[in-house]
């Protein structure tokens, strides 16, 4: 193990050997590996020398960035004052927030909520000085913000413009009774498939900062950290948690198609309930805002994942599996790098649904929240 130390103040870098590892003098003719941490490598620039793939990804970022408002000049006297070294400008170190988070969340959860006082005050004077935090929900609400940007924003924002006009029916009623009742087991499973991510987000931030980008991973790129293992079953456990929280789309579906939440258009909601996970996304095709959100949801990947069907090449990064019921079909292939995207993207799509649900608490009256 190597570890790339980086000083953010006096902008300087350094490498120290860690484990395994040892420093020697160069030797003419040896192996080359490019790695990064945020980035995948093409295949054909994987061991070649003087070779900086990531640069090129960078510049993909700084468009994105231009086209969302959001590429701010800065000096280098300007980057380490206060305002930058809080959220969103200061680097993306979200994995190391996440451990302060979840443990604050942890306490609040277990209902001592007398010990996060000062913990949402650490936290505050690392990441959000100027802005302190004053809850546990209005730290995930920010986290979840920051973390799923730009990309994510629209269909959230398509969520809550959908379903606030339904706030003030006579109906909403009957739903909030029904999400009240379920809020306890939904903050459970937010909670776990978050905690999930994180374990691995060695894994999983080689891609994220595309996904949250909208920029695809190209089929020849490869991962620098492999540790398959870790996150083969991840695909088919995300799909799981969000297929079982997309519930209550559905569930507004009906208000929107002017029925009682309860009530489908072919079906009541105890034979909802009984349906494979699935089906239960062809509730919300009626709904364009909703099915927008459910765009990564394959089922057949989704098997292989869940019930351990698929084989892994360490020397190609390439996944197999087999599609069809019971992994009777055909032959699939996926590389390594394109699926751990696949994951971060059905985990973003559950995290927007989890920020939507905050946001309904805040809007909607006497909604319990989900955390």
């Amino acid at each position: 193990m190597v570890a790339l130390c980086v000083d953010f103040q006096k902008i300087e870098h350094w490498v120290e050997p860690v484990e395994n590892v040892e420093f020697i003098d160069e030797v003419a003719g040896a192996h080359i590996i490019n790695l990064h941490a945020n980035y995948s490598v093409p295949a054909s620039e994987r061991n070649k020398d003087f070779a900086f793939p990531h640069l090129l990804q960078m510049q993909e970022h700084a468009k994105i960035a231009e086209a969302n408002g959001s590429l701010i000049p800065v000096s280098r006297e300007d980057l380490y004052t206060q305002k930058f070294m809080q959220r969103p400008f200061r680097r993306m170190d979200f994995a190391e927030e996440w451990k302060l988070l979840k443990t604050t969340w942890s306490l609040h959860r277990r209902g001592r909520d007398h010990l996060i006082v000062q913990r949402l005050k650490d936290a505050s004077d690392i990441y959000y000085a100027q802005d302190p935090l004053s809850t546990v929900q209005d730290w995930l609400w920010r986290f979840l913000l920051f973390f799923s940007q730009p990309e994510f924003e629209k269909p959230f924002r398509d969520l809550v413009d959908k379903v606030q006009p339904l706030i003030r029916s006579p109906e909403f009623k009957g739903f909030r009774d029904h999400y009240n009742e379920l809020a306890p087991q939904r903050a459970e499973r937010y909670f776990e498939l978050m905690k999930s991510y994180f374990e691995n987000f060695d894994q999983f931030g080689q891609v994220h900062f595309r996904v949250v980008r909208g920029l695809e991973i190209p089929d020849e790129n490869m991962a620098s950290s492999v540790d398959f293992p870790a996150v083969k079953m991840f695909y088919g456990n995300a799909f799981e948690a969000f297929a079982s929280s997309i519930d209550i789309l559905a569930y507004l579906g009906n208000l929107i198609g002017g029925r009682s939440f309860d009530q489908f258009e072919r079906m009541a909601l105890r034979e909802y309930i009984r349906l494979d996970k699935p089906s239960r996304f062809g509730a919300l095709a009626s709904v364009p805002e909703f099915d927008a959100l459910c765009v990564e949801r394959d089922n057949q990947l989704r098997n292989a994942s869940h019930h351990g069907g698929t084989r892994f090449d360490a020397q190609t990064q390439k996944i197999t599996y087999q599609a069809g019921k019971g992994g009777q079909g055909a032959a699939q292939e996926i590389g390594l790098a394109r699926y751990l995207a696949r994951c971060d993207r059905i985990f973003l799509q559950a995290m927007v649904l989890f920020r939507f649900e905050i946001m309904l608490t805040q809007i909607a009256p006497g909604l319990k929240r989900p955390i």
